[in-house]
């Protein structure tokens, strides 16, 4: 299932990208930023990499190429000069409209494909299955083998005269 998932996102992720790196010269990563700062404007880098999935690297380039395009600016902490807040500029704002104008179109397609009822109960297995990937990534990886583990030792266990 997960990978059914990373292909539908990732077909979407393509048609979407296909428009604005050709068009507004933006990295995926960049677009990512720019989204979750439009969604959050002042927010820190910190913030940024929690909400997006990214390392920090990752989103460091992405805000400098968003402020080297002139569609967001950085503004440092008056009392941390590490802290950096990013808000979008007037383009940046420009297009970002633009950008989220055609994710729309490209939602609206795809969910066009069903019922409102079976998005309802989408969007409910979803919440669900969000809930509980975060709490998987929470635990980490060792706790999954941890299970697998304790589970075949149970069963040799129960399988021993």
């Amino acid at each position: 299932m997960p990978y059914r998932l990373f292909r539908i996102s990732s077909r979407v992720a393509d048609v979407l990208s296909a428009y604005y790196i050709p068009e507004h010269g933006l990295s995926r990563s960049a677009w990512r930023t720019m989204a979750i700062v439009a969604n959050r404007p002042g927010i820190s880098v910190r913030e940024i990499c929690q909400a997006s999935a990214l390392d920090q690297f990752a989103i460091s380039r992405a805000i400098r190429q968003l402020v080297e395009l002139g569609f967001a600016q950085r503004q440092t902490g008056l009392s941390d000069k590490r802290y950096a807040s990013i808000e979008l500029t007037e383009a940046g704002w420009t297009t970002f409209s633009a950008i989220s104008d055609l994710a729309l179109r490209l939602d609206t397609e795809l969910t066009n494909s069903v019922t409102a009822e079976e998005m309802a109960q989408l969007n409910a297995v979803l919440a669900k299955l969000d809930n509980a990937s975060a709490g998987i990534l929470a635990r980490g990886w060792r706790n999954l083998t941890d299970i697998e583990t304790s589970e075949s030792g149970q069963n040799e266990k129960a399988d021993a005269p």
